[in-house]
């Protein structure tokens, strides 16, 4: 089997598809209404390695509202906060100075397409996934991640 990498500027391989995310806050507005506000955009780097490192798996098994890796918007209520942040600050911790590739997706046509992680922008973005939680912790809010 023949091993190819993509990147985010690499053009689309029919079948493959690199995932991408976002993160952010849940603001009440003054009419009653929830406003989200988005803070975080997550590459495509960053989205392959929370999901090749097992951190959405270990974030599902939290009673949050939604399931991530589905491509929805994923609710972190205020009392699951802290332990996301956790499991966030763990996976920061387990893959500092180190070097990764993830597959994405199936083979096709005898092709494995696999992504290289940039671990420091990983470990940048994971970073500002514990900021955004403690903030939103420290405000009373609720947060989001769509991955």
């Amino acid at each position: 089997m023949r091993i190819e990498y993509l990147t985010e500027e690499h053009s689309p391989v029919p079948g493959v598809s690199l995932s991408f995310g976002a993160a952010g806050f849940i603001v009440p507005a003054t009419d009653g209404s929830l406003v989200v506000d988005t803070r975080l955009r997550l590459s495509a780097n960053s989205t392959h390695a929370l999901m090749g490192h097992g951190v959405l798996a270990l974030l599902n098994e939290l009673p949050l509202q939604g399931r991530l890796g589905t491509g929805l918007q994923v609710v972190i209520p205020p009392a699951q906060l802290e332990p996301a942040r956790q499991v966030f600050y763990r996976a920061d911790e387990q893959t500092y100075g180190r070097s990764y590739e993830f597959a994405v997706g199936e083979a096709v046509d005898g092709v494995e397409y696999r992504i290289r992680i940039d671990n420091r922008e990983y470990q940048h973005t994971l970073s500002g996934l514990q900021f955004l939680l403690r903030t939103a912790s420290h405000d009373g809010l609720a947060a989001w991640i769509t991955i």
